[in-house]
């Protein structure tokens, strides 16, 4: 019993830099791929807005037009 345990605690002596090794990378990994996610949910964010914004830029214009197209038509008013 007590071989089995010192071969264990010498396989985990000898591999435990590449456990270690192993657990910071996908540490890392997991939290870059919390950063992009967070990025791209931004972004899609931004994009929606600047469509919305545009919208509304638009119904703005075409309300001007429609506007100037009245007085252009009645300049009696």
């Amino acid at each position: 019993m007590g071989f089995l345990l010192a071969f264990v605690v010498t396989g985990l002596a000898a591999s435990g830099g590449w456990i270690a090794w192993a657990a910071v990378r996908g540490w890392a990994r997991m939290r870059d791929r919390r950063h992009e996610l967070r990025l791209a949910r931004a972004r899609a964010a931004a994009e929606i807005r600047k469509a919305e914004l545009a919208a509304n830029l638009r119904e703005i214009e075409l309300a001007n037009e429609t506007y100037q197209d009245f007085v252009r038509r009645h300049p009696e008013r």
